[in-house]
């Protein structure tokens, strides 16, 4: 029987190609969303089990911590790049759909995130060896770091070599040791490793010794010296730098001029001035921590105009000027931050992704944040005195609030009822960027389906 001029046919065949449609229209909006936002940052909701604290290395979280333990999570936010830690273990944040993990530090040479070797430690207080004779490539598959806090035993040297060869990127932390220096150690006997991060305690007598890493993406240096006249050695794939040093009095201009490529510096440590981030045009997040310093912070307005973090503690000077740093999509308040910048800060920065206020007192009334859409993290470390305004920030997907608001039971529960879409986290991955936006792609083509089965529904209804 022909069906030319069957209406139900017809029918069909514009239902048919209305799915192709819209499935081709929204792959044209991903494409456009995705270039729009190809450089908008992408924070995450790192959830933490496990007993210890977690801390956020690269943005400085090191004087919040986060509380975990057996029934209870740490959470911590966290972008791409980030060196996260969890007591003495470093964690490289690479893999932003990795959004929990279980972690297990108990034992004294072996430690587990998510189930699986993270980390060995090589220290005399344990002896390895047993283990080393019965490894497979399988048992280390998902180790990242290799922690040395003791002389290295010659009987682990070809087992270090096969990890080296099966995992040549692994990550170096190498401690302190009174007797030995553990630096000498490694570079004489096991410099198997090409790793991608590198955690030392050196001098600048010592710089050159850290040249053989070329492939660093991170180091994180404790630096011994009070006064650093020399320049670090050039490293073709450094991103990221932590510096540490409570001694340190001053760092000379020049130590950073062989590594301008950097991406983000950490300063935890106090200095008078800070004519060493001069070279570093390519700077898109710094922390800087300055306890009994005073910093002007229309230099970082002048320097670094294309800043998406810029994380400070301590005291600063013309706190007004950061308002022009249009690009900032995280910032971290100055300490001596009043009212009237807060609310003029927040009014200029409406991008803003996440907002820190910590150890400041005098900012009372969180109102002018309820004018900044795409804030979807807050940290608040002091006493909260405005407490009805956080009930109106209705995007937010991560709320830090001071340890002490946890005994206000009542508190937490009505905010939790308010925000039904916001993790409240003690101040001890739900993608918090515009990658949100790709949560449309399966519910678009449910959508589709559902209205497919409608259409076709009403057809043979009639």
């Amino acid at each position: 029987m022909s069906t030319i001029n069957d209406p139900v046919s017809n029918k069909r065949k514009k239902v048919a190609w209305l799915p192709v449609v819209l499935i081709l229209s929204l792959i044209a909006v991903i494409f456009l969303i995705i270039y729009r936002y190809q450089d908008e940052k992408r924070f995450s909701v790192v959830r933490v089990y496990g007993k210890g604290a977690a801390l956020n290395l690269t943005k400085n979280y090191n004087y919040v911590l986060f509380s975990s333990g057996k029934n209870t999570k740490g959470a911590l936010l966290a972008e791409e790049g980030d060196m996260l830690g969890f007591n003495d273990l470093f964690i490289y944040y690479s893999d932003l759909k990795k959004d929990s993990m279980l972690v297990d530090v108990a034992g004294d040479s072996i430690y587990y995130v998510n189930g699986k070797i993270n980390s060995l430690v090589i220290s005399e207080n344990e002896n390895l060896l047993p283990w080393f004779r019965t490894m497979k490539a399988a048992d280390i598959s998902h180790l990242e770091t290799i922690y040395f806090n003791s002389i290295i035993p010659d009987t682990y040297l070809p087992y270090l070599k096969e990890i080296a060869r099966l995992k040549p990127s692994t990550a170096l932390v190498l401690g302190e040791n009174d007797s030995i220096n553990l630096l000498d150690d490694y570079t004489r006997h096991a410099d198997y490793f090409a790793p991608r991060f590198v955690n030392a305690i050196v001098t600048q007598g010592r710089f050159s010794e850290l040249a053989r890493w070329k492939t660093a993406e991170c180091l994180y240096l404790n630096l011994e010296d009070s006064i650093i006249t020399s320049w670090l050695p050039e490293f073709p794939v450094l991103k990221q730098l932590i510096l540490n040093g409570d001694n340190i009095k001053s760092i000379d201009a020049s130590f950073l001029s062989k590594n301008k490529q950097l991406e983000k510096l950490v300063l935890l440590t106090r200095l008078p001035d800070y004519g060493l981030l001069e070279p570093l045009s390519n700077l898109q997040e710094l922390t800087i921590t300055n306890e009994d310093e005073i910093t002007d912070a229309a230099a970082l307005k002048n320097n670094f105009k294309n800043l998406s973090v810029l994380i400070t503690s301590g005291k600063f000077t013309n706190i007004e000027s950061l308002s022009s740093l249009k690009k900032l999509r995280w910032l971290g308040l100055p300490a001596n931050t009043s009212q009237q910048q807060f609310n003029t800060i927040t009014s200029q920065l409406s991008d803003l992704q996440v907002l820190e206020i910590t150890g400041n007192n005098t900012i009372t009334n969180f109102a002018a944040l309820q004018h900044m859409p795409n804030l979807t993290g807050l940290v608040i470390t002091d006493t909260v005195t405005d407490k009805e305004s956080l009930f109106a920030l209705k995007n937010l997907r991560y709320l830090s609030l001071p340890q002490k608001s946890k005994q206000d039971s009542a508190y937490l529960q009505a905010i939790e009822k308010a925000l039904p879409g916001c993790l409240v986290i003690p101040n001890s991955g739900a993608c918090l960027g515009s990658g949100w936006l790709l949560l449309l792609i399966p519910v678009v083509l449910l959508f589709i389906l559902f209205f497919q089965n409608k259409q076709l529904q009403n057809i043979i209804n009639e």
